[in-house]
């Protein structure tokens, strides 16, 4: 009797082995699935931090793009995927907002994933031709406040994107009209500032960096929660009267799916926060226009919260639809 039962623990151990070997999988690449074409910002961070992800894990890190429904379809194959680890989503401001604008998508952050932590975020601007007469928002605002001016106009790359809510915010808090012009994607809009043919844009501040520093634009604000060291006399959005303190950074993580064993989760956390605090991967980050940002998960969790009643205040007030 009692050599039976020794079998059948010795059988059980084998098995539970066996079974936290094939989650592990050493031998496969951890795949991180990244929602935007390459060579993209997205694609630039997720490469930069997933290299230093990959040493600190013991096992190669492969950078897959599932581009389209604005990030949508990248989530939906690693939740598509056992949680097992072995699929990482690089999720971020999307994986929230697009949820709320279409009514289609159904994904609930909270339930269908486990934050692991964040990695940086990526400032937005709001930026004017450089010639331009106004030299901050407050000069912007209070112009158009005057004048009654409702033609002046923004241009985004699209409906419902960051961009179009950092200029809707700008809208509702300082109670002027601009008039959204939506593109389809970014590549044009800074070229078309540039030439005068839209009044302001909202961009990255990574897309906007070139154009900046040659004098070509400039910035009247910044969206993130604290001046970025690239542009220091830019006043962030928060600072500006009416604003309250608001901010509104674009923000990259990483998450698993929920049901991801919390041992795999913790240690691909601690292997993220290790890796953006790499000097080399700071200097990468940094001169790209993308702000290092570290957090662990449940920083990550309490960080998201506030944001995405912001975002659906906007979104609801902005009466911000798109399918």
């Amino acid at each position: 009797m009692q050599r039976r039962l020794l079998n059948k623990l010795g059988a059980l151990a084998a098995c539970a082995l066996l079974t936290d070997t094939a989650q592990a999988q050493p031998d496969k690449p951890i795949s991180l699935v990244v929602g935007y074409s390459a060579g993209g910002s997205a694609d630039f961070i997720a490469r930069v931090v997933g290299a230093e992800l990959g040493k600190r894990l013991g096992r190669q890190v492969i950078i897959e793009n599932v581009a389209g429904a604005s990030g949508m379809l990248a989530v939906q194959k690693v939740l598509n995927a056992p949680a097992d680890g072995n699929l990482i989503y690089m999720g971020g401001t999307d994986t929230v907002v697009v949820p709320m604008v279409n009514p289609k998508v159904k994904l609930d952050w909270e339930k269908d994933l486990l934050p692991v932590g964040r990695m940086t975020t990526v400032p937005m601007i709001f930026a004017v031709p450089a010639g331009a007469p106004y030299a901050t928002l407050g000069d912007l605002v209070g112009t158009l406040r005057k004048s009654g001016k409702e033609s002046f106009n923004y241009a985004t790359p699209g409906i419902g994107t960051m961009q179009h809510f950092y200029g809707t915010l700008i809208n509702q808090h300082a109670k002027v009209s601009m008039l959204h012009v939506p593109y389809r994607g970014g590549a044009q809009i800074v070229n078309d500032l540039v030439g005068q043919q839209v009044d302001s844009a909202v961009l990255v501040l990574s897309t906007a960096m070139p154009f900046l520093k040659e004098g070509k634009i400039k910035a009247l604000s910044v969206s993130d929660t604290a001046r970025v060291p690239q542009l220091p006399n830019v006043r962030r959005i928060g600072e500006e009267e009416g604003f309250g303190g608001v901010a509104l950074p674009l923000w990259q993580a990483l998450f698993m799916k929920a049901g991801t064993p919390a041992a795999t989760v913790a240690a691909c956390e601690k292997a993220l926060l290790d890796a953006v605090t790499q000097p080399e991967v700071r200097a990468k980050l940094i001169e790209s226009g993308v702000t290092v940002a570290p957090m662990n998960g449940q920083d990550l969790r309490t960080f998201i919260k506030p944001q995405a009643a912001l975002y659906r205040n906007i979104v609801q007030t902005g009466k911000i639809t798109m399918e």
